[in-house]
């Protein structure tokens, strides 16, 4: 009996950890979206890049965003979604459910960007998917002195399974810096009390010049989905 009621204790102590370890208790819901329509909110978001590349389609019992890429010349290209000018803040949890795409020579990303990057102190900081079932934490501080990236010095994990499915990616920004959280697990964290202007978020899906000459064209389409996006301050 007593060993029972241990037990129990301790998975309840272990269930209360839990809960209290996740970044939006006790904060309010500000901002959403689920992307359940068939077109993008643009009271909500701007766009940015090629329209055509922003399409819906079915996930799970709702819709979720595709962000695809265009067929060009040269293939270099920026598809986003961003809230600047229509919604940013100071502090908060900012969360995103999204599957990333699987081939190399393009990211996708979860982005928080202070709402004037060029001028210092300003920060973009990012979940980073670069394909082969990679992702990872990274930010960029825009600094009196110049500029500083901020990265994790070892890989967060292995994964096989960030293209087949949706994970949700997560940050937690204080006055005390910054948390990553991936399945509401922390993975990364940088301690800077510098950036403190409202940022706002953004949903991308790009390719840049050092990353074209890694792209196989064949493996396209090969596409970013964003079932919703969350902000709690």
């Amino acid at each position: 009996m007593i060993l029972m009621r241990t037990s129990a204790l301790l998975s309840l102590l272990i269930g209360v950890a839990a809960f209290a370890a996740d970044p939006s208790v006790g904060k309010k819901l500000v901002f959403s979206d689920d992307f359940n329509g068939d077109k993008i909110d643009e009271s909500k978001w701007s766009v940015l890049g090629a329209r055509e590349v922003f399409t819906f389609v079915k996930a799970g019992k709702g819709n979720a965003l595709r962000i695809g890429l265009k067929t060009d010349v040269n293939m270099i290209q920026n598809n986003t979604i961003t809230t600047r000018g229509k919604f940013s803040q100071q502090f908060g949890y900012f969360e995103a459910s999204m599957r990333m795409h699987a081939g190399d020579g393009h990211a996708g990303a979860f982005r928080l960007a202070t709402d004037d990057e060029k001028t210092p102190p300003s920060i973009v900081t990012s979940f980073h998917g670069t394909g082969k079932e990679r992702v990872s934490p990274w930010a960029r501080g825009n600094l009196e002195t110049g500029s500083q990236d901020y990265r994790p010095d070892k890989p967060i994990g292995k994964f096989s399974d960030l293209s087949k499915k949706f994970h949700t990616y997560g940050i937690l920004w204080t006055d005390k810096g910054f948390t990553w959280y991936m399945d509401g697990k922390a993975v990364h964290k940088l301690e800077r009390k510098d950036f403190v202007r409202p940022m706002s978020l953004a949903l991308v899906h790009r390719i840049d010049e050092e990353d074209r000459p890694r792209l196989v064209l064949k493996t396209l389409p090969d596409d970013v989905d964003v079932d919703w996006v969350k902000v709690w301050k």
